[in-house]
Formats: structure tokens, sequence, C-alpha cells
């Protein structure tokens, strides 16, 4: 049992990573709104969304990780990236309307 408890430490402080990492990428994503804003880019990049799942999935499958499951990760992933870049613009526009 104690050989499960170690594996099950590792997986916790994998997991751990993987929360940290999210919230990098988000916190980047919110610079990325700001910048699209500024420069009059739209939030969403239909060839971008592709170029990022595609990439990630070839990245992945030499890894063993499956490629159908990495493609719907990264589909969630993004989705909640450009909700996320959607609520800072609309957040960063109120904001100059109100001066």
């Amino acid at each position: 049992m104690s050989d499960l408890a170690s594996l099950r430490t590792e997986i916790d402080g994998i997991d751990d990573q993987i929360i940290d990492l999210l919230a990098r990428r988000f916190a980047i994503c919110r610079e990325v709104a700001e910048y699209k804003l500024r420069h009059g880019i739209a939030v969403v990049l239909p060839d971008r969304i592709e170029q990022v799942k595609t990439r990630c999935a070839d990245r992945a499958e030499p890894q063993g990780v499956d490629r159908a499951f990495t493609l719907d990760l990264y589909t969630r992933i993004i989705d909640q990236t450009c909700d996320t870049e959607r609520q800072v613009q609309s957040g960063l526009s109120e904001g100059r309307q109100e001066r």
C-alpha cells in the first residue's frame, strides 16, 4: 500500500504542476487579450486555434497521449481562453468608455 501512496503523491504533484501551468497560460492570455484589443485583432482566430490544437496533438501522440484526447482537451482550454479574452476586453472597453 505504501507504493500506491507514493504513486498517488507523485500524481498529486503533477496535478499541481498542471494547475500552475494552466494559471500561467491564462495569465498570458489576458495579456494577449489586451494586445488584441489595442491592435484591433479579433479574439477568435480559427487558423491559430487549429494550429495550436494540431501542434499539441502532434507533440502528445509520440509520448503515448491519445491524439483525440489531446484535441478535446485543447478545445476546452482554448474555449475557456477565448471566454477569458472576451471578459478582459469587455472590462477594458468599459473602462475606456467611462473616461
